[in-house]
């Protein structure tokens, strides 16, 4: 449709853009990154630290960025401003920059270029440029007026997959073009004998078996490197290639890589190569691999560059993520594996166990009984004592703490614990507590105020042991305080534990995989008014030789709380406690985030670490306020960061099953284990982190399916978001400012929860949540509130989530955003794990003995809607499309933490695309709730839940056997909205009745009003059910609204609407006057484009619109 003059407002303008980085160039000590049709400017310091200075919008129009060409000047000067040519697919600008004294300016910018062909290539000659276009052709360009000044062809006109062009004038401008062949083609358009005369190529280059996507040419060397998706790297010696008839030989096939290679890029000393498997590598010159970058998700990196003179890496991935990375030499301190050399004749017998007292001591018992101790400064073995009574079976663990704190505990099969100051090791206490083995030591520490050592003896109890030092302190003491009870079970040890900051309880891990809560003293389980039951036993003479014992440390006291085998049968590897939170890791390769309210253990989230990882072995805090993971994958030790999903550190030590231990400071990080009868030491300087820069988070590593809004922050002057506006136009501390928090989840499986602030245009992600084994296809909200609720409302938000997706999966979680000054974003989100359900576990679990109920594995759910009721104890209702033609209704329990499947219906017979939700308030009528359900057959069905779910209802079926959920009845009314499959569905309350709109696979809508009557209380016959009746009073249909399927669809008010498609295209649409009229269309980035939500923001700032597809972009427009 054309549109009408009259209509063209509203106008949709962009406001942010979350795509795949496409381009990056180093500037002096800038950076450029290409964003969509974007330009980011960071600002680049010595010290490795990255701030943005400007988002350029919109600067190639509707094409991607893919590279960047900085004009050369005479003196090489780029501190205060720069010509740059922008360049991607067929368009191309050239614009001035200047960012002087720390501001950014836009000096000039020419006209959009539209070529007739892909650009591969661009390079500045003597004032002009010249352009490698798709078909083998170079185009010599004047920027100043606008025109092509000379075209030469290749008489091989194939098709290009990647070119470069190399040369200063015209005169020696050579191109090696990348055809399709998998050839190399030289030649040299200066050769041409008239204009448009086509070229020979000069050589043609064969090595590759797949088709070339980048090449890098350095000059000072000679050589020329290719990326290949046949996943290799060539290096291939070409001398000068200005020159014709040279020589080409290949002098290094580089294999490192397990997918295509994108990019490539020649040092004068390396050669940095990036691909689809998300992987940056760093060779040699002759073919070495010296490092890998790892971090990046989901489809691969797209873009890198790199800043010599500062040894940086910079890589842009399709995650939308962009991160510095240091060379070696620069920001790499000294690290790697090195045996302490244990063997030897002055040191009889083989090493049993290892463990580190700080970072820079290693100790070590031997079979003889012998204690050892390797200081790392001295780098010399010293033997501390030798006891025969640990010869055969000896455990060995360090006290926590600082470096230099000074003990350790041996305890051996016989019942007997000795505690070694290992600088004066002659004042070794010895006690014997057990008739038997001793299972586990572990200890507990507490600042400086408290230091436990819990001891697991026979029969599942635990001696407490307090250990305190002498006033001189060359003496200890121990003292035990008490004994504990473990829960029954086949290995009934402890694994762990760890002190609450109030110092008045202990959390503990056991091999079984409970996480246990006891009292610190006994005697304060009166105190606090909590549960704990004692049980008296007897103590074998000789037992307990430490002194003062009381009545208490003849009890055995159990847990106040458990969460049994929380972590499953492999048990508890660790337990930390951090910001208000208990952390617990273990061998089902996850970690636990715990919550001790009034004496009792609530989970509050489980998170998956990276994959492969099943032995998740502990957590440590790093100065950055950020978490690490520790764990086993496979035969390696590795320290993985959630943050930005990389390894930081791997250790082949040949797995977890050896004496192993490990321990970090500030200044170093080290791990020991033994291997081949010796001490095995791994150490890096500077701690569990590597010297990495993330200059933007990652979104997600692959689409987004969903995006919801979740509700508005308002934030006073006194929190200053920070803005990448100009600082002339940034109008600060001139009220409260706006950020809308939403979540967008993704095939990745993950969801994240974003701050969008209305006056910076920029996103910051808030937290992630990882629960989920398959891919997130939808969400839906409810129960929105502030914190402290509506009593004693504080600045802030709170919801309740539903997610679900594939593997019919489904998980609750309640948020909380806070203000937080101390973080970027001003935001703080906490998040607590309610409940899950699986249906195929779900019904494995109730069906019928005598009759098999079978679920598809695959069965997805596609659609979510949350349906709240007004009567008083009726919980909230979820409904869910299923690819399996089911609409499932769900019981939100308890505020969340049950999930119940209540009743189902298979009337679609196809699979369920959408579901929405809706209410009908009229006078002196009860509030009614309606479903809506879409399939891919175009029919669109409405159900009344009020009927359905009021008590004493026939509307519910009863289920075919015991145990099944109920089935639904008919729906109230099914029409045939479409002839294929409903991928939008929204309505609006009207004075008629509801403004219902769909759109279709096809590229239709379909807009009609549904009428709503139900009948008077007297109307009902004989006590018969007031079951409402649905008609249609207007209907009507744009056949070809859209070229694509119509993924988002959204009714703003009664005369308009707006809908989005993977066409990209967000249209508005004039209702209220017959069939819906077409007012404007804009054009957005975002590739295949899965959903949609808008919403009003604000009078001053009008509405908001997100849209998610292969990244994400935030349109406004003012009513």
């Amino acid at each position: 449709m054309d549109a009408h003059e009259d209509y063209v407002w509203p106008r949709a303008t962009s406001e942010l853009i979350l795509l795949p980085v496409t381009g990056l160039e180093c500037v002096g000590e800038r950076l450029l990154a290409g964003e969509g049709p974007d330009v980011l400017v960071y600002s680049l310091d010595f010290a490795g630290h990255l701030r943005m200075m400007k988002r350029v919008q919109n600067l190639l129009g509707h094409y991607l960025i893919h590279g960047f060409r900085v004009r050369p000047e005479p003196n090489g000067n780029f501190d205060s401003e720069a010509m740059v040519a922008v360049f991607g697919s067929k368009g191309l600008r050239i614009v001035k920059l200047s960012w002087g004294q720390g501001r950014f300016r836009e000096l000039w910018r020419s006209g959009l270029w539209n070529m007739s062909d892909w650009i591969w290539d661009a390079r500045w000659l003597e004032g002009n440029i010249a352009l490698a276009l798709g078909h083998n052709s170079v185009v010599l360009y004047d920027p100043v007026i606008g025109c092509i000044l000379q075209e030469v062809p290749c008489t091989d006109r194939c098709t290009l997959s990647s070119a470069c062009l190399i040369g200063d004038t015209w005169k020696e401008l050579t191109i090696v073009a990348g055809a399709v062949s998998n050839q190399l083609l030289v030649w040299y358009p200066a050769t041409a004998l008239m204009d448009n005369k086509p070229v020979a190529p000069d050589r043609r280059v064969s090595g590759h078996v797949g088709v070339i996507f980048s090449m890098s040419y350095l000059e000072s060397k000679g050589l020329l490197a290719t990326a290949s998706e046949d996943r290799s790297v060539r290096i291939w010696k070409v001398g000068d290639l200005r020159v014709p008839g040279g020589r080409v030989q290949n002098i290094g096939h580089c294999f490192g890589h397990s997918a295509r290679v994108w990019q490539v890029k020649l040092l004068e000393n390396y050669l940095i190569s990036a691909g689809e498997d998300c992987v940056c590598l760093v060779w040699s010159h002759e073919g070495e691999i010296l490092q890998a970058f790892r971090g990046h998700q989901g489809r691969g990196i797209r873009a890198i560059a790199a800043h010599e003179r500062q040894a940086w890496v910079i890589t842009g991935g399709d995650d939308s993520g962009i991160r510095l990375w240091h060379l070696v030499g620069r920001g790499y301190p000294g690290s790697g594996v090195s045996a302490l050399c244990f063997k030897s004749l002055s040191r009889p017998g083989a090493l049993k166990a290892v463990t580190l007292a700080g970072s820079w001591r290693v100790l070590a018992v031997t079979d003889t009984g012998a204690l050892y101790l390797y200081d790392l400064e001295i780098k010399c073995w010293e033997q501390l004592l030798e006891d025969k009574c640990f010869q055969s079976y000896c455990l060995l663990e360090a006290a926590p703490g600082p470096e230099g704190f000074g003990l350790c505990a041996m305890a051996n099969g016989e019942g007997r614990v000795k505690v070694v100051p290992i600088n004066t090791p002659t004042a070794a206490v010895d006690l014997t507590l057990f008739h038997g083995k001793v299972y586990s030591v572990s200890w507990a520490l507490r600042g400086y105020e408290e230091l436990l050592l819990l001891v697991s003896g026979p029969g599942g109890v635990v001696a407490c042991l307090e250990i305190s030092a002498a006033p001189s302190g060359k003496a200890i003491f121990v003292k035990e305080r008490c004994r504990y009870l473990l829960p029954p079970s086949k290995q009934r040890w402890h694994t762990c534990s760890a002190f609450l900051p109030s110092g008045d309880f202990l959390v503990c891990g056991d091999r079984r995989g409970s996480v246990l809560l006891f009292p610190s003293r006994p005697a304060l389980l009166k105190d606090l008014g909590v549960g704990g039951k004692a049980v008296v036993g007897t103590r074998a003479p000789g037992e307990g030789s430490g002194s003062g014992e009381d009545e208490n440390a003849s009890a055995e006291w159990g847990p106040v709380s458990i969460l049994p085998s929380l972590h499953g049968k492999q048990g508890v590897t660790s337990v930390t406690c951090h910001g208000g939170y208990v952390y617990t890791t273990g061998r089902d390769g996850a970690y636990y985030q715990l919550f001790v309210r009034c004496g009792q253990l609530q989970p509050v989230l489980r998170q998956k670490s990276c994959r492969g990882m099943n032995w998740v072995a502990g957590l440590r805090m790093v100065a950055d306020g950020n978490m690490v993971v520790l764990g086993f994958h496979a035969n390696e030790f590795v320290v993985w960061s959630p943050r930005s999903h990389e390894k930081l550190h791997i250790v082949n030590c040949g797995g977890g099953h050896r004496s192993w231990a490990f321990s970090d400071t500030e200044a170093a990080m080290a791990f020991a284990y033994l291997k081949d009868g010796d001490v095995m030491l791994y150490q890096s300087l500077g701690g569990c982190t590597r010297p990495h820069v993330i200059l933007r988070e990652s979104l997600h590593g692959r689409e987004i399916t969903c995006v919801k809004r979740v509700g508005t922050i308002v934030l006073g002057p006194e929190f200053e978001v920070p803005s990448f506006m100009q600082p002339d136009h940034l109008e600060s501390g001139e009220g409260p400012s706006l950020i809308d928090i939403i979540i967008t989840c993704s095939e990745d499986t993950t969801i994240c929860i974003l701050a969008l602030p209305t006056a910076t245009g920029s996103a910051r992600a808030l937290t992630a949540v990882c629960n989920h084994i398959s891919s997130v296809r939808a969400v839906a909200v409810w129960g929105i509130g502030t914190p402290g609720g509506p009593q004693e409302p504080r600045p802030g938000l709170t919801a309740h989530v539903v997610s679900a997706g594939g593997r019919a999966e489904m998980h609750c979680f309640s948020i909380m955003v806070t203000l937080d000054p101390s973080t970027p974003s001003r935001l703080a989100c906490h998040v607590m794990h309610l409940s899950s359900h699986r249906l195929d576990e779900d019904w494995d679990r109730l069906r019928s003995r005598r009759r098999m109920v079978k679920v598809d594995p695959e069965t997805r759910y596609m659609s979510l809607a949350v349906c709240e009721f007004d009567k008083p104890g009726l919980c909230p209702v979820v409904a869910a499309a299923c690819s399996d033609g089911a609409v499932r209704l769900f019981l939100l329990q308890d505020s969340g933490r049950r999930l119940q499947l209540l009743a189902e219906t298979f009337h679609h017979k196809r699979c369920v695309l959408k579901v929405h939700s809706f209410t009908h308030e009229a006078p002196n009528q009860q509030r009614r709730l309606f479903l809506c359900s879409a399939a891919t057959d175009g029919s669109v069905a409405f159900w009344d839940l009020t009927t359905i779910l009021d008590h004493g209802s026939t509307a519910l079926e009863p289920p075919v056997d015991p145990g099944l959920p109920y089935r639904l009845g008919a729906p109230c009314l099914t029409l045939q909205a479409h002839s294929c499959g409903v991928n939008s569905l929204h309505t609006l309350p009207t004075r008629e009745g509801h403004l219902v709109a769909s759109g279709s696979e096809d590229g239709s809508l379909h807009v009609f009003v549904l009428a709503v009557e139900v009948p008077e209380l007297e109307e009902a016959v004989g006590g018969a059910e007031l079951v409402p009746q649905l008609h249609v009073l207007e209907e009507y249909s744009v056949p070809c609204a859209h070229a694509a399927h119509v993924t988002g669809l959204h009714i703003l008010s009664p005369s308009l609407m707006v809908s989005a498609s993977i066409d990209q295209r967000l249209t508005f649409w004039r209702l209220g006057h017959g069939e819906p009229t077409f007012m404007n269309s804009t054009v957005y980035h975002v590739p295949d484009v899965a959903d949609m939500d808008c919403w009003p923001v604000s009078p001053e700032f009008g509405h908001r619109c997100a849209l998610g597809g292969q990244g994400l972009e935030v349109y406004n427009w003012y009513d």
